[in-house]
């Protein structure tokens, strides 16, 4: 007689220990998640008028905050205080 409820307790908590992975929503087969769209590149400028892009425009504001002063197509000087011209060296 002992033994049937001991079974029983037994059985119960294997069941309560298994309902949280048996409850646990699945996604459809078909479903993936996106990835995150990367942010777009800055803005480029043209601020000398020759048809080069020299500058480009980081903080999304419409001015220029980072230069390209040698041509090499880097940006090497910057606007670190936000008044729109490069910071000295």
């Amino acid at each position: 007689m002992r033994k049937l409820p001991l079974l029983a307790a037994a059985l119960a908590a294997t069941g309560f220990v298994a309902a949280p992975a048996i409850a646990q929503e699945t996604p459809p087969a078909d479903a993936t998640e996106a990835a995150p769209e990367a942010a777009p590149a800055p803005a480029t400028i043209d601020t000398d008028g020759d048809g080069t892009m020299d500058a480009w425009d980081q903080r999304g504001d419409g001015k220029a905050d980072s230069w390209d002063t040698d041509g090499d197509g880097a940006p090497d000087t910057f606007d670190q205080d936000g008044d729109g011209a490069p910071d000295p060296k």
